[in-house]
């Protein structure tokens, strides 16, 4: 088949009309730097699960990969609270620490508990179990739900701000809850080469980094500002950040969980 060749007018549109793409090109090259990546959104939570376990501990794995299940499921905010005391067995959690232990010896005194164990789960800071069994976990947590219509919290990522906003109108004249924050690592492999788990590789779910608590609910809402370079990240990768108000027992302890949410985002 013969085709026809352009003419010189058509030439010299088809120039222009390349011109025009380069310029297009050009100007998309320019901005396109500028653009930014939308900000993660907070997760709306129901339940709040914390498990107490250590990389340490023989009898955690099942409880483990019971909590990576629920960590991916809707609804549920998931955090890994590792302990210091198996230490002295031979091999050192990468995420135990002290102020762990020290939130887990503060739910012993909030459930009359005689002593601290792993893995203990407790759900909404209401009920305790043991972290493996997974028909009374999910029993815990169908019965004890976070009400909506007692305290809403919210959390953004702004720029290079993590901002919070807070409030309890049903806790009028009851204990006032505090607002913690939390930050965690989605997801990391421990290859353990001492203790009772040697030669395991642990898969370490939400793991805790650290905790604070930022202030007190004092009947009005509570607004909070927080640069994320004070927030405690030690590596790279995908983390999380949680912000959950939590009413205080007369012992000093912590009680019921009234709200939490949660983001996550890549960490450069």
């Amino acid at each position: 088949m013969r085709r026809a060749g352009p003419t010189r007018s058509g030439t010299a549109a088809a120039g222009t009309a390349a011109l025009r793409m380069l310029l297009l090109a050009a100007s998309l090259s320019t901005i396109a730097p500028q653009a930014r990546a939308e900000p993660p959104k907070a997760r709306p939570v129901t339940s709040v699960v914390e498990l107490f376990t250590s990389q340490g501990c023989v009898s955690c794995p099942p409880a483990d990969r019971l909590f990576a299940k629920l960590a991916d499921e809707p609804g549920i905010l998931a955090l890994a609270y590792h302990v210091d005391y198996w230490d002295y067995i031979g091999w050192r959690d990468t995420y135990g620490s002290r102020e762990n232990t020290d939130r887990q010896r503060g739910y012993s005194r909030t459930f009359d508990n005689a002593a601290i164990y792993t893995p203990q789960a407790v759900v909404n800071g209401r009920r305790e179990v043991v972290g493996s069994h997974e028909s009374e976990l999910r029993r815990a947590i169908a019965a004890a739900p976070l009400d909506p219509g007692r305290a809403r919290i919210d959390l953004t990522l702004v720029g290079d701000k993590l901002h919070i906003e807070a409030d309890a109108p049903g806790s009028a004249g009851g204990p006032a809850p505090v607002l913690m924050l939390v930050t965690f690592d989605d997801r990391r492999e421990v290859a353990i080469n001492r203790g009772e788990n040697r030669d395991r590789t642990t898969v370490n779910v939400h793991a805790v980094h650290d905790w604070r608590i930022l202030g007190q609910w004092s009947g009005e809402p509570l607004e909070v500002d927080i640069p994320v370079s004070m927030v405690e990240f030690p590596g790279k990768g995908r983390v999380g950040t949680a912000a959950i108000l939590q009413v205080v027992t007369e012992k000093g302890t912590p009680g019921p969980i009234l709200a939490a949410t949660y983001l996550e985002w890549d960490r450069q």
